[in-house]
């Protein structure tokens, strides 16, 4: 196994762990995660595994551990911005299984336990109920599509997971 193949299947136990502690709901790593499969029910890297919560779950949460993310490249509308790509990804596979998207990604210098967390914004989004409860800084991108971008500690200090589903249930009954 390619060390970017371990890099990014430690990340998403990681993820996996990080989203069990948040919800109080078992999530692990999804069978062949990372294959390009069709599956409806297989569209993310990490996925609820909780009986009690799994055929509910409307989050698909897509990971990604990077050497280096450049946010300047959104900026400066840079076509191979690895950020806009890491969301498409992200969008088109929630989409296919109706479901709202989450990204976690990271970058190699950033502290052992924290990521960014990447939701869309804008009116009745989740990002836009994490912003309006959040305590700290966040960063809004404004492309094609408009993104917020959370450090995963604020989100788990202040961020009921319960809400976030009820808000993501709304948005995939309004689709």
């Amino acid at each position: 196994m390619a060390n970017s193949k371990k890099k990014g299947n430690r990340f998403e136990l990681k993820i996996s762990k990080w989203f069990t502690e948040w919800t109080s709901f078992k999530f692990g790593r999804t069978p062949y995660s990372g294959a390009n499969h069709q599956s409806r029910d297989l569209s993310s890297d990490i996925m609820c595994q909780d009986e009690r919560h799994a055929h509910r779950c409307k989050i698909s949460v897509e990971c990604k551990n990077y050497k280096d993310i450049k946010f300047e490249h959104v900026l400066l509308g840079n076509k191979s911005c690895d950020i806009l790509r890491f969301w498409e990804q992200a969008s088109k596979d929630a989409k296919r299984a109706k479901k709202v998207p989450i990204l976690c990604m990271r970058y190699n210098s950033m502290p052992a336990n924290e990521f960014f967390f990447v939701v869309e914004g804008g009116q009745g989004t989740i990002g836009d109920y994490i912003w309006r409860q959040s305590k700290k800084a966040s960063m809004s991108i404004f492309t094609s599509v408009n993104l917020y971008i959370f450090l995963a500690s604020d989100i788990l200090e202040n961020i009921d997971y319960k809400s976030i589903h009820k808000q993501a249930k709304l948005i995939v009954k309004n689709q």
